[in-house]
């Protein structure tokens, strides 16, 4: 038990009324860091900010991949034209988009469960 949780069961009356005590208990019960369960739209927010998570996450992911690329290529290639590395940099982020809204790695999924009470994606 927390100390936070010891605290609200020493404040609950020694002698309530039967029909009183039962909130009291009920709350006293549920430890500190636990909420209740989330309504819809809390849901949905953390669903989207979880899906943004993982295309921000893909993305960079791409970028690195791409800079890994540019160490390696030649003069003539397209990682050398700032054009072409513009339209490549929007590519990869229409792509990460893609798989972060198809929850393609998880990590959208592994995200919901861990922030909401009884967690499913």
């Amino acid at each position: 038990m927390q100390p936070n949780d010891l605290r609200q069961l020493a404040a609950l009356p020694l002698t309530p009324a039967a029909d009183a005590a039962q909130p009291a208990i009920a709350a006293a019960a549920v430890p500190s860091g636990a909420t209740a369960p989330a309504d819809a739209a809390e849901h949905k927010r953390v669903q989207d900010a979880a899906v943004k998570f993982e295309g921000m996450f893909i993305r960079q992911l791409l970028q690195q991949m791409r800079k890994s690329n540019e160490a390696f290529s030649d003069e003539d290639s397209i990682f050398n034209n700032r054009r072409e590395r513009d339209m490549l940099d929007f590519a990869d982020g229409q792509v990460a988009d893609s798989l972060a809204t198809q929850r393609a790695f998880g990590i959208a999924d592994m995200l919901v469960k861990q922030l909401l009470p009884g967690g499913k994606g």
